[in-house]
């Protein structure tokens, strides 16, 4: 039996990789590969996928990458956990694939107030020193536990304070929303990636201790009159976040 039949019609619009990938996710969620056990080995994977050993070894690497295996070169790959608990992967290449991982993910409001930004919280939002915006906090939290995987703070611009109450029942992103209240389109999505420790407001609400090391990821939602939101989203350093993009080179030459 082919993998489609035995796992449903394969979608053909997605990577060979990331089908075989799901697969294999699935059959050690389900307890097809135990833990503790060691899976079938590449070329075995390559004749009943019919798939090339550089996809196979895609799809077995990204398995790593969840923490669901541990490879080693002549003994194949050792399931060690079921799920990847704990470890939270975010890939995606456009903001589509964003709004798909928010779909994906639950949110918890915890508190909405007003901030009055200094030169630097001002540089960063693309607003003016001694505005006053509105900024929301709520966690990111796995449907499969209640830890939480990253703390969301979002900040709207004097002119948008007006929407903070409905923002405050929706979950995010929340750009799709305020484009359809205010029309205006958004033009530009700038992120920007920084190692930090943690403040103790951020430590606080992730329960961990103050200090604690934290990828902050900015992301800037941009109109042409200016920024439409702004969201820091603050994710728990060490093996418990991993940060993916694939980038592809313009007019490059099929190999």
């Amino acid at each position: 039996m082919s993998p489609a039949s035995a796992t449903g019609q394969l979608d053909r619009r997605t990577a060979r990789y990331q089908e075989i990938l799901d697969v294999l996710r699935d059959r050690i969620g389900s307890g097809t590969y135990q833990v503790g056990t060691t899976m079938p080995s590449e070329a075995e994977f390559c004749r009943e996928f019919e798939a090339s050993r550089f996809t196979i070894r895609e799809a077995l690497r990204r398995l790593q990458a969840e923490g669901l295996v541990t490879r080693k070169q002549g003994a194949g790959s050792t399931v060690i956990r079921q799920r990847a608990t704990g470890l939270f992967v975010q890939s995606y290449g456009s903001i589509d694939q964003l709004l798909q991982f928010a779909r994906d993910t639950d949110y918890r409001l915890i508190e909405m107030v007003e901030e009055r930004l200094d030169d630097t919280l001002s540089a960063r939002l693309g607003g003016e020193e001694g505005e006053t915006w509105v900024c929301q906090r709520g966690l990111r939290l796995s449907r499969d536990s209640d830890e939480p995987l990253a703390l969301i703070e979002s900040y709207l611009p004097p002119d948008h304070a007006r929407l903070a109450a409905a923002i405050a029942t929706r979950k995010p992103p929340f750009y799709q929303f305020l484009e359809e209240q205010t029309g205006e389109r958004v033009t530009d999505m700038v992120q920007e990636v920084q190692a930090h420790l943690m403040p103790p407001r951020v430590a606080y609400m992730l329960h961990l201790p103050p200090g604690t090391p934290a990828l902050r990821i900015l992301r800037r939602y941009e109109t042409a009159s200016g920024t439409l939101i702004a969201s820091f989203n603050w994710h728990p350093g060490g093996d418990r976040f991993i940060y993916r993009t694939r980038l592809k080179q313009t007019g490059a030459e099929p190999g």
